[in-house]
């Protein structure tokens, strides 16, 4: 067996983003605790586990209320929420949608 393509694919290898595997989107049902849009901060607990967790928003992240997309005022404290967001190694994970469940 020839070493070219396995050297090939070494190469391919090394043009990747280096932090590509370095985040993994993640789903979480929780209920808001707080949120600050001045300070870009979420904080949320996770319904099934009981676990409080932080996560960073932004006017990017995609907020949704009754199939309309609308802005992070409509996400109000005490609301369930089903959120997507991407856990980053080393850094606050970063939501990238809020999803209202209910009150």
């Amino acid at each position: 067996m020839s070493r070219r393509p396995l050297v090939a694919l070494v190469g391919l290898l090394a043009l990747l983003p280096a932090g590509a595997a370095a985040h993994e989107e993640r789903l979480m049902v929780g209920r808001v605790e707080g949120i600050e849009p001045a300070r870009r901060l979420l904080v949320l607990t996770d319904v099934q586990s009981g676990e409080r967790r932080r996560m960073a928003v932004d006017p990017e992240t995609e907020v949704i209320v009754c199939r309309t997309e609308t802005s992070l005022a409509a996400v109000r404290r005490g609301g369930v929420v089903r959120v997507k967001y991407l856990e980053r190694a080393g850094g606050e994970p970063e939501a990238q949608s809020i999803f209202l469940l209910g009150r």
